[in-house]
């Protein structure tokens, strides 16, 4: 309950500010954060996922805060809700209960989708050469559907974890559910490489890079976006923050997007 209050009064705070910054969100997350226990979350990313998954009959909730913002033009929120589920040591389900997008120029927010993800452990990334893990995710809205695949990398030597991504999508969009006219793809790839600077506190740098597929034709012109991350685990809370800069000359697109995740595990 106290994750979902923290949530609302952000987007009240972004209807009194123009632009959001990197170390507002990260004071925040801080001040999230209290009691100390047994157990936090192996995420060390906001974009790249890990290897590993949570084990059999553990539960954690997410909560996360996407913001996009290009001057002049876009300015939103979008926000999940994740219930993460252990049925075995090696397999991890996921379920979005409300995804939904917060229009800071409109001021105006609108329910977009439900998904339902899959995460399989293949390897692990402390005592095998190379930690691996298979994803799946299907997600639907009223006027949209999704299906989105991902191949897994990790590795963690010392205090260093560096992570990579694959990433497919494909997308059926309409007028209403189920009566599709327009299908699009987007092929993609996130790195992330991150260092423990305490057993709580971890820093690094997080890349996106991305392609789109309008109609399955000719691949748009390629997205790049990298930044610094920063997490911090204490018990059962953790918390992950990013800041991406596009790095390409997109019209349309975000110059600046950061994510934070807050997580609590039972």
């Amino acid at each position: 309950m106290k994750i979902r209050l923290t949530a609302r009064e952000l987007i009240l705070r972004l209807n009194l500010m123009k632009r959001i910054h990197l170390p507002s969100l990260a004071l925040l997350l801080f001040s999230a954060l209290a009691a100390p226990g047994a157990h936090a979350s192996e995420r060390r990313f906001g974009y790249t996922y890990p290897t590993l998954t949570s084990p059999a009959g553990e539960v954690e909730l997410e909560n996360w805060l996407t913001w996009k913002s290009r001057p002049g033009a876009i300015r939103s929120l979008e926000v999940r809700h994740e219930l993460e589920i252990g049925l075995t040591d090696k397999t991890q389900i996921g379920i979005y209960v409300a995804n939904w997008n917060y229009d800071a120029r409109a001021r105006s927010s609108a329910y977009q989708y439900s998904a339902l993800e899959l995460i399989h452990n293949l390897t692990n990334p402390a005592t095998d050469f190379l930690g691996s893990a298979l994803y799946g995710e299907i997600s639907a809205g009223e006027r949209s559907a999704a299906f989105e695949g991902k191949l897994l990398l990790e590795k963690r030597i010392g205090r260093w974890v560096v992570g990579w991504n694959g990433v497919f999508e494909s997308e059926w969009e309409g007028d209403k559910f189920a009566d599709f006219q327009e299908s699009s793809g987007e092929l993609g790839q996130t790195f992330g490489v991150s260092y423990d600077l305490t057993k709580s506190l971890s820093c690094g740098l997080e890349a996106v890079h991305k392609t789109s597929l309008e109609k399955w034709h000719a691949p748009s012109d390629p997205q790049f976006y990298y930044g610094p991350n920063l997490t911090f685990r204490r018990g059962h809370f953790f918390t992950s923050v990013t800041g991406l800069f596009q790095a390409t000359q997109r019209t349309g697109e975000p110059s600046f997007q950061s994510r934070m995740i807050v997580g609590i595990d039972f």
